[in-house]
């Protein structure tokens, strides 16, 4: 039997069922067969694995020695190339047969299922080798008082991969400056301050500038906002440091 499968997270993507449906009844009439049924699964992440998903299950229980799997592409039917890897081995075993559309190689032959596995282990090392480049990027920021990850440096806000100046938070922050300055404490400018929203707040974040946030905004205010962590400014030893960077950094201090 010759078994389709397709997956979609929306509707509205290039790779709706339909279109992946026509791919699929392509492909058995090129090879003169028939598709005993195709099995969608609609709106579930690619994350999930194809047996843990409610059609991809459904398929998965069916399937029986000399049974083909067909999918347009890798992403479609598997999470990763690891684990298409895993699900052609465990199928071999069993007699059932894969086929990729956009896969070049006959997966059915000792030779695609080498070209195929090599490419999984070249494809698992080379995550990893990204995943120690960012971390290795991630402790320098840390180290440098850089914004990493989801963090934002106060007065700042990313636009297509650049850090511009955000004059709302600015205006904040000069505001607060002044008042602390006027010998204010930090507890009666954030109440004073109640009506200051932050800009830009992230998912369940709060919308409020709060006693530590105001310390930490005043002091990156009264150094004239540069593209530092708002952790940096908690640090004790800030002032010293923000005098080092400013000579081996220059770039944290002005708009990209």
């Amino acid at each position: 039997m010759l078994y389709g499968y397709c997956r979609v997270s929306t509707d509205m993507q290039d790779a709706s069922s339909e279109a992946q449906r026509a791919a699929l009844e392509d492909y058995a009439k090129r090879t003169n067969q028939t598709l005993a049924e195709v099995f969608v699964d609609e709106d579930v992440s690619g994350s999930v694995p194809l047996r843990d998903r409610p059609a991809g299950k459904r398929m998965w229980d069916r399937l029986q020695r000399g049974d083909t799997v067909v999918v347009t592409t890798r992403d479609r039917g598997f999470r990763s190339l690891v684990d298409a890897a895993t699900t052609l081995m465990a199928w071999r075993e069993q007699g059932i047969r894969l086929h990729i559309c956009d896969f070049p190689i006959d997966l059915s032959t000792d030779e695609g299922e080498l070209v195929f596995l090599q490419g999984a282990v070249f494809s698992q090392y080379e995550r990893k080798l990204i995943g120690r480049r960012i971390r290795r990027g991630i402790e320098h920021r840390k180290k440098t008082g850089q914004p990493y990850g989801g963090t934002r440096p106060w007065g700042w806000i990313r636009k297509e991969q650049k850090w511009v100046p955000l004059p709302k938070e600015r205006a904040h922050g000069n505001r607060m400056l002044t008042m602390r300055r006027a010998g204010c404490s930090w507890y009666t400018i954030a109440v004073a301050c109640m009506d200051c929203q932050k800009p830009a707040v992230r998912k369940n974040g709060s919308g409020y500038y709060h006693v530590a946030d105001v310390r930490t905004l005043v002091r990156a205010a009264e150094a004239e906002y540069p593209k530092l962590a708002p952790t940096f400014w908690r640090d004790p030893d800030c002032e010293q440091k923000l005098v080092e960077l400013k000579s081996v950094a220059p770039l944290l201090f002005v708009a990209e």
